[in-house]
């Protein structure tokens, strides 16, 4: 019987799969903080628009103007979502360019608005879509680290879409003060993303730990998954070995080979020595 014990290989800890991660959620933090100084001008354009009791002209907007701020935004919002999609992974780009495809839509019922209650069911669907793909997103990028952003920026839409569609009698400057709110605060949080996502790569960098291949998911090449598998190759290749070395107990010729030495001298097959008298 063999007694080489088997050898396996040392199995990697869930950490080392932590650069893959950092390097591809460092690829969005460029796209992060653009989508997210876009919001935050937005919303300081629509949220602190003046607002004075004295000037009643002030207390109250056009829905032609509101249109044409909300349809300039979607434009650039959904020119900066491509570019995100173009250096998202490869599992998170079909929600990503959903993103961009919603705001056509968008686009062409604000050109057809021209009463308020239009304007806010054009902006309370985008909305909800948007927070609907942008929750997909977040689950699909739940693996990196501070996928948290997404979620965040998905409940502020799905947020903003259900004050929307229950806010009757809404007047056009009440819409678009609601809605600027929304990208503010989504805005915000994007620009710390991506910030932090590019502090932690450019450590990566530094540290010379930066992955070459950062498309695949972090889950799918997750070590420690893979570790039972290969654990259970090396307990049947043991098994076959310590077979292949003992004789099987059913085989007439191991028999016949334990029988053969059967200590007489007379047997020319018998290890026995044989002592002849003087």
């Amino acid at each position: 019987m063999s007694t080489e014990d088997p050898r396996t290989e040392s199995t990697p800890s869930r950490n080392e799969a932590a650069p893959q991660a950092i390097a591809a959620a460092s690829r969005l933090g460029w796209p992060m903080v653009v989508r997210g100084i876009l919001g935050v001008a937005f919303g300081i354009v629509t949220v602190f628009w003046p607002r004075d009791a004295i000037n009643p002209a002030q207390l109250s907007l056009p829905t032609e103007v509101v249109d044409h701020l909300a349809i300039g935004y979607l434009i650039l919002f959904a020119l900066v979502l491509v570019f995100q999609a173009v250096r998202s992974p490869l599992n998170v780009r079909t929600a990503i360019y959903g993103q961009a495809v919603i705001a056509i839509p968008a686009i062409v019922f604000l050109f057809l608005a021209d009463h308020p209650a239009e304007l806010r069911a054009a902006l309370s669907i985008w909305a909800l879509l948007h927070g609907a793909l942008e929750f997909w997103a977040y689950r699909q990028l739940r693996s990196q680290p501070m996928a948290s952003d997404f979620l965040i920026a998905s409940g502020v839409h799905v947020l903003l879409g259900i004050i929307l569609v229950f806010g009757d009698g809404m007047e056009a400057l009440s819409i678009l003060g609601f809605t600027g709110a929304a990208t503010l605060i989504a805005g915000v949080i994007f620009i710390i993303g991506g910030y932090s996502r590019l502090s932690k790569g450019r450590q990566l960098a530094k540290l010379g730990a930066l992955p070459e291949q950062i498309d695949t998911p972090a889950e799918a090449a997750d070590p420690a998954d893979a570790a039972p598998s290969g654990a259970a190759d090396a307990t049947d290749a043991a098994s076959s070995s310590a077979a292949a070395d003992t004789p099987d107990s059913t085989d007439p010729d191991g028999a016949a080979d334990r029988t053969a030495d059967s200590g007489d001298p007379d047997d020319p097959d018998s290890d026995t020595r044989v002592t002849k008298e003087p």
